[in-house]
């Protein structure tokens, strides 16, 4: 199939990659574009473990001069895709969730103790779930380190948007819900609504889809868990 891949640079790429491998044509079209602070201080001393809800939090965190001090903490990762880059920047003890972050304060619940020392959850400067606020109600000490930003297109990707009009895309990969929210506002705004009568809406967990709802796709699909896994899953 030809298919939208609309996340951001570093993660449409890999995705593209791995597509490209399943036998699909993929046009990149970043919807968000991430922006780094790795220079934001974190206090090392009592911290009990990182958590991280997505792979651009471990890749600020790679960009900290002090990362090496950090390589000792257990991460809890959200999924796979993150947990992998954070085996590949050093981290010793990387522990895995089921995929989003409700799953994620599950597993810091069973393997962390409150009063053990200090939770910091690596965050974008805005987020899907409330860590911090859900494991603090449990005793826990939460700090959140938003060490990136995700900067939304003001306009709809050229090569992205001609593909629509011609009818080329046959499907339309979203893995957030602001992903989802950013593209249908360009869609409205720059005509495009009408062109995606050909192309089925791909969604990695049923509240992309709400956000999505209305717009014209021939067909919805919403992967059976939240990871990169069952979403691909479906397009077979």
């Amino acid at each position: 199939m030809r298919l939208l891949v609309t996340r951001p640079e570093e993660d449409g790429a890999a995705l593209e990659a791995r597509l490209k491998d399943l036998g699909h044509e993929a046009l990149c079209a970043p919807l968000l574009t991430i922006r780094y602070h790795p220079e934001k201080p974190l206090k090392r001393a009592g911290a009990q473990a990182l958590l991280a809800t997505s792979a651009n939090g471990i890749r600020a965190f790679t960009r900290r001069a002090d990362l090496n001090a950090w390589l000792d903490v257990p991460l809890l990762a959200v999924g796979p895709t993150t947990a992998a880059l954070a085996a590949e920047a050093g981290f010793k003890t990387v522990l895995e969730g089921e995929g989003d972050a409700k799953a994620l304060a599950a597993l810091a619940r069973a393997r962390c103790a409150p009063g053990a020392g200090r939770l910091i959850h690596i965050s974008g400067a805005v987020i899907a779930g409330d860590l911090k606020a859900w494991l603090e109600a449990d005793g826990f000490e939460v700090d959140r380190a938003v060490l990136y930003e995700a900067a939304g297109a003001d306009t709809f990707p050229a090569k992205a948007a001609e593909a629509l009009r011609a009818g080329r895309i046959e499907g339309v990969l979203f893995y957030s819900r602001r992903t989802g929210e950013i593209f249908r506002r360009l869609c409205e705004e720059e005509g495009l609504t009408d062109f995606l009568a050909s192309a089925r809406a791909y969604c990695l967990a049923p509240g992309i889809r709400d956000v999505l709802e209305g717009l014209p796709f021939r067909d919805f699909a919403v992967a059976g868990a939240p990871n990169e896994d069952a979403l691909l899953d479906l397009l077979a």
